[in-house]
């Protein structure tokens, strides 16, 4: 067209939206101050509820910073006007740019810092919510699970501060998306709740939730009365410049329905805010979702290590370094590596094997290494030598752990606490090289004396009935004590450690013996057998009673035929504390420098100089008594005294057959190992490929195609969406709806480039206003058809609908490349038909 002008298209048209309207017009009764007042302080609300699962200074950080970006971005999008679509790209790309170091502090820096934490951000913004519910509280900014209340605060005060300054119907949307704000942090905090408060004889049970609620209501009450009475004050306004005194009835609708919408948001809020926060969550069920599962599930896959003891005194490892520790503060005198609380008649577990993985006393959580606020009484520094094993060396009550080196992060992933033992697992494995520090505070077992203890009051089996061999029962009997009190299992344990003989190996190894056996003086060597299934224990004490029927001695020394170590007399001694009464566990651990270099009271020698090797590995048990403490006890066997010659010549080799009713056990042969592993220590272990690069690249991908995937999922929603629109145009069962079909979707193209809307204009005085080249003929064609005396065929249908593509095509090709990808993700066309639609109805 000759008379076209700058800056329009060759249809007479701008080649850009029509102007926004004013900033002032677009502010005009605009709740600027009470909208940002409300969702601020829901949000204050919700950072206070969400305090308890963090528990760090740098959670104000991010609560700040979400909400300075929440802000900013809301206000860009009403000064700017800009659409859905730019609102959302800019949320997400704030959330990219400045996520980081507002929520993965843990990853500030430039270069491949800044990249893993930009992968942190998008896997804790899909998987961390999972993860909240299963780690021990608080997390503190442990593995950037600052990122799932990040995202709450900044998505949820983007959403409600734009509808409440740009929308006036859908601003009440923003009562239930600030509220859920307020319950993340209810229902992804602790099931302990607050301690009730006693006023005047009255009880407030947990009151700071109770606070929360009550806050988050009434907030949610005055900001609705307020937009109530804004909503009449515009009517008012408008009824009197009009001069109508009239309700119409379609005004009577609306406020109806206003009236439904808000009663019905004031009961959600009543629903989510009071109950949510004052009725307290069963604390099995929330302590279910926060341990179990993942460790319980690998460690069943693990040896006991009770089993694999042995293993540490075979010449090979007696003497070489597993691990070095420093202390400082108060001392501590033993680490702790298992603690095995179940017995199943194969080994001593750490998981109950009747309960399952959702046993409390048995479940390892996730543990984010520290707790607020706690004063350590000791400080341990543990550098790993050639200890290799997923049992994590600790001592006390541990209050925080901090891991150092290159392995850092991923020890740090890899560490579950059980609080109830005091007893931790690396899934990731010890290594040589790795560090970490332990500060504790009361010791995991209390120091007292056994002989004046008395039996808990409340407990619960812990070892079936059929598992205790008849030969300790026989054998407790013949003590004749008279009693099963702290004192008789003092006395049963002293005679079984005395009449016990200290014997590390099946078979001997030549005239110079083990290592072991040289440095006590080669003193007689007796075959022992490893294992301590209910059949090994059976032959214990079926030895120790064998012994005492024949003879008349009393004196311990003269009554020794047990052979073993601390794997078989470690279990005889908890099987003996539970058939009395007193619960017991398993422990394998060192004995911390006692100030000698000599062995031990444990008759153990301790680790010398804070340097422990496999020689100063040990099993004692932990009796629990009465106040629920643990009292550990030594159970090693004596060495002085060997079995006597004589009884060794007249009785039957002791290297009988093991029968067990439920299943046999395997005996190991001469030449294996006498850790009982069926390998021969000269035979090298099989290392698999080292595939770790090839899952952190599958990672990164599988991240970066999330990321796509989310950012692309609006383009591709609407472009689905319009797509179905036009084939359910074009395949109409008549073909006069086909064509009128036809230019509908000429018209919704249009609307979406932004174009006006066709209002009460004629399909000819629209496309005179629109002015394309053949607007005009298909506007006389889809009239023709829907009035005309005779309906069109299906060819004339086909000849329409491809003239308005070819006119779509024309019409779009005159804006730029970033105006038709936002016509693309444009819904403009959806709300004309939908207004459309109500204006057909009436």
């Amino acid at each position: 067209m000759s008379g076209q002008r700058p800056g329009e298209n060759r249809f007479g048209l701008t080649a850009r939206p029509p102007r926004r309207p004013p900033l002032g017009e677009r502010l005009r009764d605009v709740p600027l101050a009470s909208g940002a007042a409300y969702v601020l302080a829901m949000a204050v609300l919700a950072g206070a509820a969400a305090w308890p699962i963090y528990q760090t200074p740098y959670f104000f950080i991010t609560a700040a910073g979400a909400a300075v970006l929440g802000v900013g971005i809301a206000g860009l999008s009403l000064v700017q006007g800009w659409p859905w679509f730019t609102t959302l790209l800019a949320t997400l790309g704030a959330s990219l740019v400045f996520g980081v170091p507002l929520a993965v502090p843990s990853s500030l820096g430039l270069g491949p810092e800044l990249l893993r934490g930009l992968g942190e951000l998008l896997m804790r913004s899909v998987f961390g919510w999972k993860e909240l519910v299963t780690i021990s509280l608080p997390v503190g900014s442990y593995q950037a699970l600052l990122v799932p209340f990040f995202a709450v605060m900044l998505g949820t005060i983007v959403l409600s501060l734009s509808f409440v300054w740009r929308s006036r119907r859908l601003d009440l949307l923003a009562v239930p998306l600030m509220l859920a704000a307020v319950a993340f942090g209810i229902l992804f905090g602790s099931s302990l709740m607050s301690p009730a408060w006693s006023v005047a004889g009255l009880t407030l049970p947990a009151p700071r939730e109770t606070v929360i609620g009550a806050a988050a209501f009434l907030l949610s009450l005055g900001f609705l009365t307020g937009r109530a009475r804004r909503a009449r004050r515009a009517a008012q306004t408008l009824r009197a410049a009009s001069g109508a005194g009239k309700r119409s009835l379609a005004g009577s609708a609306r406020r109806a329905s206003r009236s439904a919408l808000t009663i019905g948001v004031l009961l959600t809020a009543v629903a989510v805010a009071v109950p949510v926060a004052a009725v307290p969550l069963r604390v099995d069920q929330r302590d279910v979702l926060r341990t179990s599962i993942e460790p319980e599930l690998a460690l069943r896959e693990f040896v006991s290590p009770l089993s694999t003891y042995r293993g540490f005194l075979s010449d090979d490892r007696l003497n070489t370094e597993l691990l070095r520790v420093t202390a400082s503060g108060a001392p501590a005198e033993r680490l702790r590596v298992a603690v095995l609380s179940y017995y199943d008649g194969e080994v001593f577990r750490v998981v109950d094997p009747a309960r399952g993985i959702d046993e409390r006393s048995t479940a390892f959580a996730r543990t984010p290494g520290l707790a607020v606020g706690a004063t350590a009484e000791s400080t341990l520094e543990v550098d790993i030598a050639e200890y290799s094993e997923v049992w994590m060396p600790l001592a006390g009550q541990l209050s925080r752990v901090d891991f150092h080196g290159k392995r850092k992060q991923a020890l740090t992933d890899g560490f579950f606490y059980n609080e109830q033992t005091a007893a931790g697992v690396q899934l990731n494995q010890l290594r040589p090289g790795d560090s970490f520090t332990l500060r504790t505070n009361a010791p995991a077992a209390q120091h007292g004396d056994l002989a004046a203890a008395q039996k808990p009051g409340d407990r619960s089996e812990r070892v079936e009935q059929a598992l205790f061999p008849e030969s300790l029962d026989k054998w407790v009997a013949a003590q004749g004590l008279g009693s099963t009190d702290g004192a008789a299992l003092q006395e049963l344990i002293t005679r079984l450690r005395e009449r016990g003989y200290l014997s590390h190996a099946l078979t001997s190894a030549g005239p110079s013996g083990y290592e072991w056996q040289q440095e006590r003086g080669n003193i007689g060597f007796a075959p022992s057998l490893a294992g301590h299934s209910v059949g090994r224990i059976d032959m214990l004490f079926s030895s120790l009673l064998d012994k005492q029927n024949t003879t008349s001695s009393t004196d311990n020394a003269d009554l020794v035929a047990a052979v073993g170590d601390d794997e078989q007399f470690a279990v005889a001694a908890a099987l003996i504390a539970e058939s009395l009464g007193f619960p017991a566990r398993v422990v394998l651990g060192f004995h911390l420098d006692d100030g000698t270099a000599g062995p031990s009271a444990a008759g153990m020698p301790a680790c010398t100089a804070g340097s422990c090797s496999g020689r100063n590995l040990s099993a004692w048990i932990e009796v629990q008594v009465a106040g629920g403490g643990w009292i550990p006890v030594d159970v090693t066997p004596q060495y002085e005294n060997p079995i006597s010659p004589r009884d060794e010549q007249t009785r039957d080799p002791q290297n009988t057959t093991e029968v067990i009713s439920d299943g046999a056990t395997e005996v190991t042969p001469p030449e294996a190992d006498p850790a009982g592993g069926g390998e021969t220590p000269d035979e090298p272990a099989e290392e698999g490929a080292d595939l770790a690069w090839l899952l952190m690249a599958l990672r990164i991908v599988g991240l970066v195609l999330l990321g796509l995937l989310v950012v692309g999922a609006p383009l591709i929603a609407a472009t689905a969406a319009k797509a179905l629109r036009r084939r359910a145009r074009r395949t109409a069962a008549g073909t006069t709806e086909r064509i009128a079909g036809g230019w509908d979707d000429y018209v919704d193209t249009a609307v979406d480039l932004g174009l006006p809307a066709p209002g009460s204009d004629t399909r000819t005085e629209l496309a005179a206003r629109y002015d394309s080249p053949n607007g005009r003929m298909i506007a006389v064609l889809a009239d023709e058809a829907v009035f005309g005396p005779v309906a069109p065929g299906p060819a004339e249908s086909d000849a329409y609908w491809a003239a308005v593509d070819a006119e779509r095509a024309l019409l779009t090709q005159e804006f730029t490349r970033w105006q038709r990808m936002r016509a693309r993700l444009s819904l403009r066309s959806f709300g004309r038909g939908v207004r459309a639609k109500k204006a057909r109805n009436g």
